[in-house]
């Protein structure tokens, strides 16, 4: 049996499967997709070439029975800088947060890299994440730097830390210095509970300092998973 489809006609195989030679999807608008995936039952089988979507996450398997997750991914990057308040509260370094959702699990990654200028006062610095969203679990490994001179110099004052909670951690020793230069780089995984929104944050424990968070500095977050299981998709065994 054929099937025409806007003008192009396509076969039917036996397994229900569907066959058009190259096609040339309509134009989207703003109600309207050029494509759109209904959530549905991933193949009992991963199979090379298929595309799956759950509902949570798209999925496409390149080669043998390896299905991977495409990375849907919120970003968000600065294209300017931006300068923070002074203040010992927890700010948004990005000035923005995303919203998740409910009962899913998702991996991130982002760069916060600031110029503190002003003050010569002793402070320390956390990060953490704020938001509305309520957590099951997240852990992420935190990577700092700290000089005096600039971003590219080589120094014994960068450190790592895992960090297994949401509220601000410190990870910095007192500093002081009218002019300094500091970079967090931190991946993870959070598990969602409820969803809301979900701010990665910097607190600074001294008012004075100003710091200027450096275009280039980012933050991308993208679902893995359902909440309340190991994520597993792949041929792991």
């Amino acid at each position: 049996m054929s099937i025409i489809l806007n003008g192009t006609t396509g076969v039917t195989y036996p397994d229900g499967s569907l066959s058009f030679p190259a096609l040339t999807y309509a134009v989207g608008s703003t109600t309207l997709a050029p494509l759109k995936l209904q959530a549905g039952t991933n193949l009992t089988s991963a199979a090379a070439g298929n595309m799956e979507y759950d509902g949570t996450k798209l999925m496409f398997t390149p080669s043998g029975a390896q299905r991977g997750v495409v990375p849907g991914m919120q970003v968000y990057e600065l294209n300017s800088t931006l300068a923070l308040s002074s203040s010992t509260s927890a700010q948004a370094w990005l000035g923005v947060g995303c919203t998740l959702s409910a009962s899913t699990v998702y991996a991130f990654e982002g760069t916060f890299a600031a110029i503190k200028t002003t003050t010569t006062n002793s402070y320390t610095i956390g990060t953490g994440f704020g938001g509305t969203a309520t957590l099951n679990n997240i852990g992420y490994v935190s990577m700092r730097y700290y000089d005096t001179t600039g971003f590219a110099t080589a120094n014994q004052t960068s450190a790592m830390a895992y960090v297994q909670t949401a509220a601000n951690t410190t990870t910095m020793t007192a500093a002081t210095g009218a002019t300094s230069y500091h970079i967090y780089q931190m991946m993870g995984i959070v598990s969602i509970n409820a969803g809301g929104t979900f701010i990665p944050q910097v607190t600074v424990s001294a008012t004075g300092p100003i710091f200027t968070v450096q275009i280039g500095s980012y933050f991308k977050i993208y679902p893995i998973g359902a909440a309340g299981a190991n994520v597993n998709i792949g041929t792991w065994a």
